[in-house]
């Protein structure tokens, strides 16, 4: 599957957003005189509801997701999208207009929630953005859940129960504060620098996902500065806001099932890779001076004890471990001269062929790609195991 998006979409599309709001301000007075904002109530919590439902999906795919990917960039979307689909809840269910919750709904009690969500949306949309995907060696999913609900309730509390101590956000029938506009700038500027920095990181690696983020950045950039000239969070441009902020969300959500499309479509030609030999396919990933295993494959994980769960984030060296830190040594060559090395090392009373590659990762960055192949049976006079216990892998050498 294919995605959608290209160069002149992009710009067809933020052209036609861009367009679309200048027609509405120009047209303002006629379209008012057709717009009933009786039924807004009802139509708000509706767009809500759909931004709330594509934050749910990204979380509950990511989290589920990062069982076997361990990407630390994908717990951060995750947690990210965990806090704003909480939020979005609770400023839905604060609208003014809206049944009694906890407290009597109001416009300043919904104001600061939706505030609040897009500043702590934006910061951690750029962090992710900057942040280099590595694999964790640990798993984060139930501290970083945690963390999340502990946030949440935190500012729900604040919030809720110091609403009338809050500064005013918006002055209903004038529109909104300095405060409130001032807020609104600052997201403003790091939607900004986020789709400057998407689109050139689109123009580095071409990756269309990179599009899609940027595309979504245009949405929320223009629903932000909407939010900063309404009058009542029942006018037309409040609803317009509302209607840009769902196609930011779409064009998020695109953007990470491109990019979990392909982490997908890697994964399975690995697997059908490794179900054609009865060795060992492993996927490693530099992080500091290790080489550390993103992904294990093989019947050889059960001839050697191994459990995958297990091992997944670990060195190299601490799965197939070396005296004299070979492994290390061929992977850092591997890495250096772009070249494949094959060679052979002895491992748990094991005599392994080993070959690795160089390559790149769904995300561009350097990976390295290996195989190991036991050769025990195959040549029991030259290589004895039993020989090799106490000097294991203190002779490994290259043979290709």
């Amino acid at each position: 599957m294919k995605s959608s998006i290209t160069e002149t979409k992009f710009i067809l599309s933020t052209v036609s957003a861009i367009f679309l709001l200048m027609m509405v301000r120009v047209s303002l007075f006629q379209i008012n005189n057709i717009y009933s904002p009786v039924s807004y109530v009802g139509i708000h919590s509706f767009l809500e509801i759909i931004c709330i439902a594509i934050s749910v999906t990204i979380f509950l795919y990511g989290i589920k997701k990062f069982r076997t990917s361990k990407s630390n960039r994908l717990l951060l979307l995750a947690f990210t999208f965990f806090i704003v689909g909480v939020i979005d809840i609770l400023h839905t269910l604060s609208y003014n207009g809206m049944p009694f919750f906890i407290t009597p709904s109001s416009v300043q009690k919904a104001t600061w929630f939706w505030v609040t969500a897009r500043v702590i949306q934006s910061i951690l949309m750029l962090s992710l953005l900057f942040l280099p995907d590595r694999p964790l060696r640990k798993d984060y999913r139930f501290f970083s859940v945690a963390l999340g609900i502990l946030l949440t309730c935190t500012i729900g509390y604040i919030i809720i129960f110091y609403e009338n101590k809050l500064p005013l956000l918006v002055i209903e029938g004038k529109g909104t504060t300095l405060l409130k506009n001032s807020l609104e700038y600052c997201v403003s500027f790091i939607l900004f620098v986020s789709l400057m920095v998407s689109l050139y990181q689109y123009y580095l690696d071409k990756k269309e996902d990179k599009l899609y983020f940027a595309l979504a950045f245009v949405f929320l950039l223009l629903t932000e500065l909407i939010f900063t000239i309404y009058q009542s969070v029942f006018d037309l441009d409040n609803f317009l806001g509302h209607i840009y902020k769902v196609f930011g969300f779409y064009f998020i959500l695109k953007g990470f099932y491109f990019t979990e499309l392909n982490t997908d479509s890697i994964g399975s030609s690995q697997e059908k890779l490794t179900s054609d030999q009865p060795g060992l396919f492993f996927r490693l990933k530099k992080q500091g001076n290790q080489f550390i295993c993103t992904n294990i494959e093989g019947e050889l994980l059960n001839g050697m004890e191994f459990i995958q769960e297990e091992i997944v984030g670990k060195s190299i060296l601490e799965i197939l471990p070396a005296h004299d830190a070979s492994i290390n040594d061929y992977c850092d060559l591997t890495k250096k001269f772009k070249e494949s090395v094959t060679f052979e090392m002895i491992c748990r009373n094991k005599h392994l062929l080993i070959s690795i590659n160089p390559s790149v990762d769904e995300f561009g960055g350097d990976v390295i790609l290996g195989t190991a192949m036991d050769m025990t049976g195959i040549f029991p006079k030259r290589f004895n195991p039993k020989q090799f216990k106490t000097e294991e892998n203190r002779n490994a050498k290259i043979v290709m």
